[in-house]
């Protein structure tokens, strides 16, 4: 009696049965979606807090979520100089720095890269916080000073409780490309030296490109504590030498243990 009204019904329920087909498709998007995973409301963007690479959105939760998640309603980076875009302390700008670290090592070797260490000035020991790299023509000062702002925070955020307080007073040393074991053997032939926010006179920024550096950052794994050194204010250790068996080989998962707790057990806590 009233074509219109089966045809109009006909196209409801067609556009009815397509609306609940792609709500199904796109469930388990939403589902990945979470707030916890990924800051893009208006109110984090106002405070600063770090967001997602522009790569795909839809990846699982790596370490680096975890480390800046997990301070972001405790930890406020708040004052001291500007910092440049690319060196703001984001999930984008911390990729692209450990991929320039893999690609300078790849093809410069581990003489291009240097050990990084983060120090509270009123205390002896120094925090292993990760590893920097530049191509052979920018000085390794000019590139500590190009990524000082994400090296700094990076360390308040690995160890929040003993330099997160001293943030923007902290100082940067630098140790010889994976040095780690001769340094945990206390080696004397193993010299720290300090690094400085300012260096020169000229623009760092528009001089050192971001392509020419790159930082690949310490995370820790679950229950780890982390890897520190005591040393002098001349870079020095203060601890004497600890003899090794395994002067021409690799130490065993076991020796690298034991290693550790000797370290560990040497702790005197800073009062």
């Amino acid at each position: 009696k009233h074509p219109s009204f089966f045809l109009n019904f006909k196209n409801n329920l067609i556009m009815a049965s397509y609306v609940h087909l792609l709500s199904l498709c796109l469930l388990p998007l939403a589902r990945t979606f979470t707030p916890a995973t990924y800051h893009l409301t208006n109110d984090a963007l106002s405070r600063g807090k770090p967001l997602p690479s522009t790569g795909s959105l839809l990846f699982a939760k790596s370490k680096w979520d975890s480390l800046i998640d997990e301070d972001d309603d405790q930890l406020e980076f708040k004052g001291g100089p500007p910092v440049p875009r690319d060196m703001k302390y984001n999930l984008f700008n911390i990729k692209r720095l450990r991929d320039n670290f893999d690609s300078i090592r790849a093809v410069g070797g581990k003489d291009l890269t240097n050990d990084v260490y983060a120090r509270d000035p009123d205390t002896d020991t120094f925090w292993f916080i990760g590893k920097v790299a530049r191509v052979s023509d920018v000085p390794i000062e000019k590139a500590m000073a190009r990524q000082w702002p994400m090296l700094e925070e990076h360390a308040a955020r690995l160890r929040p409780q003993e330099l997160f307080p001293k943030w923007g007073s902290l100082q940067l040393w630098l140790a010889p490309g994976d040095s780690e074991l001769d340094v945990a053997y206390n080696r004397p032939n193993i010299k720290f030296v300090q690094m400085f926010r300012d260096v020169g006179d000229g623009d760092i920024v528009a001089e050192i490109r971001n392509v020419e550096i790159g930082f690949q950052g310490e995370v820790y794994e679950s229950g780890e504590e982390g890897f520190r050194t005591w040393r002098t204010e001349d870079g020095m250790t203060v601890k004497p030498e600890i003899q090794s068996s395994v002067e021409n080989r690799q130490p065993t998962e076991a020796e690298l243990d034991n290693m550790m707790e000797m370290l560990n057990s040497q702790v005197v806590p800073d009062v």
